[in-house]
């Protein structure tokens, strides 16, 4: 059942992030459950269009999740969200012991097995963004100057 925050037209793009996630009860073994709620995971993604649109390089955009360019590249952005979320839950909720024989058990540890891939991620987003910000920057130029870093490259105006 769709959460009633996520509104109607963006619950596939959640459902969509959610199983690039793999956040499903049958996939989380020992969760048993789904990770994150749908409100959770469209705040993700409105929080990375937030930061794509406002954050330099500039130009400023004024994309919405309807009209973003790359859903690739957004759902980056989602995912470093959620990782970074779940990464604060992660540390304020960590716990080590250690028992008697020796074993030490980490309750609530999850963030560190995935800090190489937020690391891995958030290269790749950035580059994206950048060379979606260079981009907007070409396409705004007045007159129009031809650039395979063009958001609207009509490749009639190249020989190829």
């Amino acid at each position: 059942m769709a959460d009633p925050a996520v509104p109607t037209a963006y619950q596939a793009k959640v459902d969509r992030l959610r199983r690039w996630l793999g956040d499903e009860a049958t996939l989380n073994k020992l969760l048993q459950a789904q990770e994150s709620t749908d409100a959770f995971l469209y705040e993700c993604i409105d929080d990375a269009l937030d930061e794509i649109n406002y954050t330099p390089p500039n130009p400023t955009t004024p994309y919405t999740i309807s009209t973003f360019p790359s859903w690739a590249t957004l759902k980056l952005g989602a995912t470093l969200q959620v990782l970074t979320g779940k990464g604060i839950l992660s540390a304020r909720n960590a716990l080590t012991y250690n028992d008697t024989g020796g074993v030490t058990i980490k309750d609530y540890d999850t963030y560190g097995r995935y800090i190489n891939y937020f690391n891995i991620l958030i290269n790749k987003y950035r580059l994206a963004i950048q060379n979606m910000k260079i981009g907007a920057n070409i396409d705004s130029v007045y007159g129009s100057v031809p650039s395979e870093y063009s958001l609207y490259l009509d490749t009639e105006d190249y020989d190829y």
